[in-house]
């Protein structure tokens, strides 16, 4: 979506309710950008929703407001693909017995959660379906991190994950991606570019798992470079450009099609 500053108030705040339906979350830094406003027109549109029940407003934006369809919705979003399967198959058969690993919040990351079948295992986490997988798992020893329970992504977030963070430190971090583009990898808001990052300060190895549907996206919350991953497991070579990237930064690239045949 690009910047429209000739839309009307009403189709701004339908395409605002849109960008809520996929990322769940909106600052008011967003709808200046993709909407060419200014900050006292975005707030507006916030109140405006508010009032309206559409959506709840929270510093510096707004979030979806706490309705049980939206944890329906992310069982839907959750369906996995035959990529994100094979991503997760050669992604775990990184993992080594004894190690100390974190998982971060995403459907790929927990489709690596489910393919390990290594142990013992230190498995740290702030996803809800991570946990509820490595919980039926033997020989894992099982952290889960506290924090503000997020329905749509069925994760805990917020200052109180990232001070629990702190606290540890581990082998592997398995990272998910929102978005990758020549330059790196960018967050739709802050908070959760801040808890990514944090992730990435407690790990020796982070490994970023990503389908081939997050390559040339951008949001507006630039979280790193590619100096900040060790290794992209994906299910297709990446577009030329940040092939490149990665290649001039070192990043090992492991593709699951190659390995598992291409999925469909």
């Amino acid at each position: 979506m690009t910047a429209d500053a000739n839309l009307s108030q009403q189709a701004r705040l339908e395409a605002i309710c849109a960008h809520l339906g996929h990322h769940y979350r909106i600052g008011i830094e967003d709808i200046c950008k993709l909407f060419g406003v200014t900050r006292d027109t975005a707030r507006r549109d916030v109140v405006r929703l508010d009032a309206q029940g559409r959506v709840l407003r929270v510093r510096g934006g707004a979030v979806l407001p706490p309705q049980a369809r939206q944890v329906e919705h992310y069982g839907q979003r959750g369906e996995t693909s035959p990529a994100k399967r094979a991503i997760g198959e050669a992604a775990a058969a990184l993992v080594r017995a004894g190690e100390r690993v974190l998982f971060d919040t995403s459907t790929t990351v927990a489709e690596v959660a489910r393919a390990v079948r290594v142990s013992p295992l230190n498995v740290l986490t702030n996803s809800i379906d991570v946990a509820e997988v490595m919980s039926q798992a033997d020989g894992v020893e099982l952290h889960v991190l506290g924090g503000r329970f997020n329905p749509w992504e069925r994760s805990l977030e917020g200052a109180q994950t990232r001070q629990s963070l702190a606290q540890f430190q581990v082998d592997k971090l398995f990272l998910g991606a929102c978005a990758i583009d020549p330059l790196g990898l960018t967050c739709p808001s802050d908070d959760v570019a801040s808890l990514k990052q944090a992730m990435m300060r407690q790990a020796r190895q982070v490994i970023l798992v990503a389908d081939s549907t997050k390559f040339s996206k951008a949001f507006m919350h630039r979280m790193c470079g590619f100096d900040s991953v060790d290794v992209l497991v994906t299910d297709r070579q990446p577009p030329a450009a940040i092939a490149q990237a990665l290649s001039t930064l070192g990043v090992e690239v492991i593709v699951a099609a190659e390995i598992f045949g291409t999925p469909q």
